[in-house]
């Protein structure tokens, strides 16, 4: 198996746990808690491109270049996107349905909060719901997700490459 689906199978996997986890202990309602989910996300990714890159470094005798590195990294990345994106429409419409309305309510009363009209809320409201869908969720979740693990693989790839010496048509 390559190594950026062997790894991007892993980070879908754990970030799935860890999405039912933070579920069943009610943690996507606790404002206070969501810096801790964007932590293990990170540390997901930081985990499975490293694993993918490092697979890939050790098959082409410990080098690979930087552009090598990131399509590795992105690659696992899109593996993980495919499934979260997946597990995200199936989470939101029968997992956990009623997270929506919560979304939306608090947006509600942040807008009441911040002195907002009546009809004002009520316009961003009816805006917001036609985004707020589970099949939308996803693709959102997607897009969102593709640019994040781009960004990380720039990342992680500009700290992993090893060129090799002996490579002619090294930059």
């Amino acid at each position: 198996m390559k190594p950026y689906i062997k790894y991007g199978l892993i980070g879908a996997g754990l970030s799935t746990v860890w999405t039912l986890i933070g579920y069943l202990m009610g943690n996507e309602s606790q404002e206070s808690l969501k810096w801790i989910g964007y932590a293990v996300i990170i540390s997901i990714c930081v985990f499975c491109f490293r694993g993918a890159i490092l697979g890939i470094r050790n098959m082409k005798n410990g080098f690979i270049s930087f552009k090598e590195a990131f399509r590795v990294a992105f690659m696992t990345g899109l593996v993980m996107g495919i499934i979260n994106s997946v597990f995200s429409y199936f989470y939101f419409a029968y997992i956990n349905p009623e997270f929506i309305s919560f979304i939306l309510n608090k947006a509600q009363q942040d807008m009441l909060d911040k002195g907002m009209s009546d009809e004002q809320v009520e316009m961003a409201i009816s805006m917001q719901k036609k985004f707020m869908s589970p099949a939308m969720m996803g693709v959102f979740g997607f897009v969102f997700m593709m640019i994040f693990n781009a960004l990380m693989g720039l990342i992680m790839s500009a700290i992993m490459k090893k060129e090799n010496p002996d490579d002619v048509f090294n930059g």
